[in-house]
């Protein structure tokens, strides 16, 4: 039996910023293999959204072979909620997730047990925040009262859409009216369809019909009792950092997943009881505290915006759940890495000692190697910092063949992510158009227009010139490559 040639790769446009991959295995022209990876969009609306439902429901002829959900993100299964009556006119053979979505696995129990309740708190938190910041009745004519305020309500506000986001919902008024559909549904009614294989990392398959000639390797997200791999935001000189590092926050076990040590609950004090005051001492304070020229100032208010870095923290751990995976042709050890959201600690997990040996076990390579001939990359998290890794990342990335396709539609980065401005990553925006000369394509510009990619791909050889032009498309609902063995 023939094998695989070649392999199409569409990055459909959802309107918004969100992953929706459709795979085209080919033998000689002839599509043998489809698999859908992932659709969704973090603002996505179902008209947009449903017209590349559509077209992957025609191009597949509604039949899809395999369908890869990564995470449980709405930027990624939104469409699943959103274009249903389309989905419910495809057909799916096989659907993959990770260990993390399988409810009869006791460490994901527990991940998801966390996650719940944490988000569940945070929501709360952040609400009865932003009601004593809308009823402060300090003097708004103190110097800066009133900005401090504004600021303090702007940032609860972003913080609860965060939190709708990590909860599925429209927005922060939709999460607290319970309205629509949620992510969590999405992610039913895709089990629903057909019962998932979960996926472990260190898996090699080769027996897939339609796909002969092609390896396929689980590469995350790493499965710890500890969970420090998914825990870990950005390490040290493996991100392309921002300006501010984020802070690491360390657990013991994992059983204390999401806990941050403070008590999010009202009344409860972080200080000792001696530290106390009481009587004379303790009414003077008051008195002086509450008085209307200094009321604006309390604690409280400080306090309000630490529900934004545990979310972000819940965010993390999320991405860092993705389900990653790299696609090899046999005959030419060509690779096509697709790591999803992954952030840092999945990136790291690949290297451990444990994934490596299962990977040679079944006949595979090492991660080193799978990077170093990898000539398709689709960018991590949109091209933030932190969606991909420098050192055992991109650094190994050596093939002088490399292509990058990244979802970005830049100007709907939502301003919880830090905006447009820092979407791509400049770091890693240089990084990118210097290791594939140019030939990194968005969804919303395709071939990218920066001066240095336009630059670059000018110094590209004959052959390479030619093989870019032959196998790229700009369509309106797609940017689409041809992977060629």
């Amino acid at each position: 039996m023939s094998n695989v040639d070649a392999i199409k790769f569409r990055m459909y446009n959802t309107g918004s910023v969100g992953d929706c991959l459709l795979l085209l295995f080919q033998k000689k022209n002839v599509t043998t293999f489809s698999m859908l990876i992932d659709c969704g969009g973090w603002a996505a609306q179902a008209s947009e959204i449903s017209k590349c439902v559509e077209d992957i429901k025609t191009t597949c002829n509604g039949k899809v072979d395999l369908l890869v959900i990564t995470h449980e993100h709405k930027d990624h299964v939104s469409g699943f909620n959103q274009a249903r009556t389309i989905f419910d006119k495809i057909k799916f053979e096989h659907i993959w997730m990770s260990w993390v979505e399988n409810t009869n696995d006791p460490i994901a129990g527990i991940l998801k047990e966390h996650y719940t309740k944490k988000l569940k708190e945070l929501k709360l938190s952040a609400e009865n925040s932003l009601r004593r910041i809308q009823k402060a009745s300090g003097n708004r004519n103190v110097k800066g009262a009133k900005q401090r305020l504004e600021n303090s309500k702007k940032n609860l506000e972003q913080t609860l859409e965060s939190i709708a986001f990590e909860m599925g919902m429209a927005d922060h008024k939709g999460v607290t009216k319970n309205a629509g559909k949620t992510i969590s549904d999405a992610m039913k009614y895709i089990k629903s369809r057909k019962k998932p294989d979960y996926k472990n990392p260190g898996e090699v398959i080769t027996d897939v019909k339609g796909a002969e000639g092609i390896k396929f390797y689980v590469l995350g997200p790493p499965k710890d009792e500890d969970q420090v791999f998914l825990k870990k935001d950005a390490i040290k000189d493996e991100m392309y950092h921002l300006a501010l590092s984020p802070d690491t926050l360390k657990f013991s076990a994992a059983r204390k997943i999401f806990k941050s040590g403070i008590s999010l609950a009202d009344g409860t004090s972080p200080f000792h009881e001696k530290y106390f005051l009481t009587g004379a001492a303790h009414a003077g304070f008051l008195k002086e505290y509450n008085s209307t020229d200094l009321k604006w100032r309390q604690i409280e208010d400080d306090l309000d915006g630490t529900e934004m870095a545990l979310t972000k923290l819940v965010n993390t751990m999320v991405n860092n759940t993705s389900l990653v995976l790299a696609i090899e042709f046999e005959a030419s050890g060509h690779v096509i890495l697709l790591p999803a959201d992954a952030q840092s600690g999945n990136w790291m997990s690949w290297h451990s000692a444990e994934v490596s040996k299962k990977l040679k076990a079944k006949g595979g390579k090492s991660t080193e190697e799978l990077l170093n001939n990898t000539v398709f990359y689709k960018v991590g998290h949109h091209g933030s910092h932190n969606g991909t890794a420098s050192v055992h990342g991109l650094d190994m990335m050596k093939h002088n063949k490399l292509v990058a396709f990244m979802p970005l539609v830049q100007d709907a980065i939502p301003v919880q992510w830090g905006g447009e401005d820092n979407f791509p990553a400049k770091a890693l925006y240089n990084a990118l158009i210097e290791k594939t000369k140019g030939r990194l394509m968005r969804t919303d510009e395709g071939l990218v227009t920066h001066s240095k990619a336009a630059t670059l791909r000018k110094t590209l050889s004959k052959a390479d010139a030619k093989a870019l032009k032959t196998n790229f498309k700009k369509d309106a609902l797609y940017c689409e490559y041809v992977i060629r063995q």
